[in-house]
């Protein structure tokens, strides 16, 4: 999708000037912790790019070899993306122990206040961008920039309180470390249920399901699954049946509902029935 795709290269290009800001500005003021916060946004543009990357392949439309299209490609890349965010979260956490602290440089906030504008617009505009259209991969950027706006507000407050008590750079780059490792955490769970598969509860796409199998005096509507793979649905739908009907009538009206089902919808690409005594 083109518009994912743009998205996505904005906030790259975003997280490319907030990095060169925390980095530059950690060191010449003297702040670990935003040395490190920087680092993270390192991985968050590499993050990026892999969303891209998925994006391009997961929106590729169903064919013969992959009928449900390349939608859970999406997923993994997407889990990809939170095993490199624990990683770095680990690393940052253990080299926490290993640096010379130093009490920071008040100017560095004027540093914090751009970047806090840059990632806030960001996460704002790559949300409201996901929710237009469906983007499990916009979604999660903009949750990753949130928590970089979280970071860079935590980082203010141990600037501040810093002047006082150097020994907060220190307690500021673990708090940062083990947001970062939370973080990534909760990517690759969100993405593995995702994986697995779960009901999408798409209230418009049952309603059609079940307004379809009443027009039919024979069949009685129970329940309908929808599975989401990527940009296709999987549909499991349990109807009650009149017990004098033939096999082949039974065949012949379930045919009749995929036909009915998939010209209504193209994103739906595989039904299944399961059948009960009326």
């Amino acid at each position: 999708m083109k518009r994912e795709q743009k998205v996505l290269v904005v906030s790259a290009v975003i997280n490319v000037l907030v990095f060169t800001l925390k980095i530059i500005g950690g060191l010449v003021f003297s702040s670990m912790t935003l040395i490190m916060d920087g680092i993270y946004t390192i991985s968050d543009f590499v993050t990026d790019i892999l969303a891209i990357i998925g994006s391009k392949i997961g929106r590729k439309r169903a064919n013969k070899k992959h009928p449900f299209g390349y939608g859970r490609f999406e997923y993994i890349m997407q889990g990809l993306i939170g095993v490199i965010i624990f990683m770095v979260g680990c690393g940052l956490l253990i080299y926490s122990f290993f640096i010379e602290y130093q009490k920071p440089n008040l100017t560095i906030l004027f540093v914090l206040l751009l970047v806090i504008l840059f990632k806030g617009l960001s996460s704002n505009y790559l949300f409201a961008s996901g929710k237009k259209i469906s983007s499990v991969i916009l979604i999660n950027s903009a949750k990753e920039s949130f928590l970089d706006v979280l970071s860079s507000l935590f980082i203010v407050f141990v600037v501040i309180f810093g002047q006082w008590f150097s020994w907060l750079d220190f307690v500021g780059s673990i708090c940062i470390s083990l947001m970062i490792v939370i973080e990534g955490i909760s990517i690759v769970f969100d993405n593995v249920v995702l994986l697995i598969g779960e009901d999408d509860n798409n209230k418009e796409i049952k309603s059609e399901i079940k307004k379809l199998i009443g027009k039919d005096k024979d069949l009685v509507y129970a329940d309908s699954f929808l599975i989401k793979n990527g940009s296709y649905y999987q549909v499991e739908i349990e109807m009650g049946v009149n017990a004098s009907m033939s096999v082949r009538e039974l065949l012949r009206k379930e045919l009749r509902i995929r036909k009915a089902l998939k010209n209504k919808n193209k994103t739906i690409k595989f039904i299944s029935f399961n059948i009960r005594k009326g």
